[in-house]
């Protein structure tokens, strides 16, 4: 029996799993950073693809990240990725911090190119498979 959430669908059970999952509580308990920032990334693809109201999410961080482009000018989309990187790997984030740095990540990375644009094409082919 095959389960078709649809693309909106995933956005949506991952919204609710990050916003749940990211916090003490319940039986299951606050998921592990790698998991967070796997499914982090996994989302900023569904809510990119799934079109409004999830890609309002998106939308905001493009444009909070146009701003900074507008400010340094000189600076890629490739430095912005690694500057995302720096800031997950050596940053002490609470979970939803990171979930929130991991969607800006996927979404600078699919505009990167490079190994960047590859791990960002992988995983929105895995998130299309998947919903």
């Amino acid at each position: 029996m095959a389960i078709h959430l649809g693309i909106g669908g995933l956005a949506a059970a991952l919204a609710l799993l990050l916003w749940f999952g990211t916090t003490p509580g319940g039986k299951v308990g606050p998921m592990s950073w790698g998991w967070t920032l796997f499914l982090a990334m996994v989302a900023g693809c569904s809510f990119k693809a799934a079109g409004p109201p999830f890609s309002w999410i998106s939308d905001l961080i493009n444009e909070g990240l146009a701003a900074i482009g507008e400010s340094l000018p000189k600076m890629t989309a490739a430095g912005m990725a690694v500057c995302l990187v720096v800031l997950l790997c050596f940053k002490r984030l609470t979970l939803r911090q990171l979930t929130m740095t991991g969607i800006a990540f996927f979404l600078v990375a699919s505009g990167a190119g490079g190994p960047f644009g590859q791990v960002a094409a992988f995983i929105e082919r895995f998130a299309q498979h998947w919903a």
